[in-house]
């Protein structure tokens, strides 16, 4: 007999859950070996895609071209697999730790800080409500 039950509810959340996580990380779509760089092309869910250098990946660093042509993608898309070797790596965090070797620092701090100026909260709305109501945001006092 099973105890641990799972309500609708509770399986609705985790349905939730799973597509903010879906939405907020770098899913991979599809996946392939390419011989002629040496390089692994992974297209992801948003239709953007990447060719990485296999060498910067250490668990594929020992796979011959034959096993890396059995590359898949989990039916979730959260990694890459070649399941005969038994290697499995996320792609986010694949892609996240080597974003800094494929751009520019200034291009990251770029893209973070537009980021951070969008974010909203409800403390933010209030604030800006309450601004709104003394007039706005004070001027900048002119220094001569």
């Amino acid at each position: 007999m099973n105890k641990h039950q799972v309500t609708d509810s509770q399986y609705a959340q985790a349905l939730a859950a799973g597509q903010r996580e879906a939405e907020a990380e770098f899913r991979a779509r599809a996946v392939r070996y390419v011989p002629e760089w040496d390089a692994i092309e992974i297209v992801t869910t948003r239709n953007t895609g990447f060719l990485i250098p296999r060498q910067w990946i250490g668990a594929l660093q020992e796979a011959s071209a034959k096993d890396l042509k059995k590359l898949e993608v989990w039916p979730d898309g959260s990694a890459i697999e070649i399941e005969q070797r038994d290697i499995h790596i996320g792609v986010h965090g694949l892609i996240v730790a080597l974003l800094p070797a494929m751009l520019p620092s200034q291009v990251i701090a770029a893209v973070f800080a537009s980021c951070g100026g969008q974010s909203t909260s409800a403390a933010k709305r209030q604030s800006a409500q309450e601004n709104g109501r003394k007039g706005g945001r004070p001027r900048k006092k002119r220094v001569a």
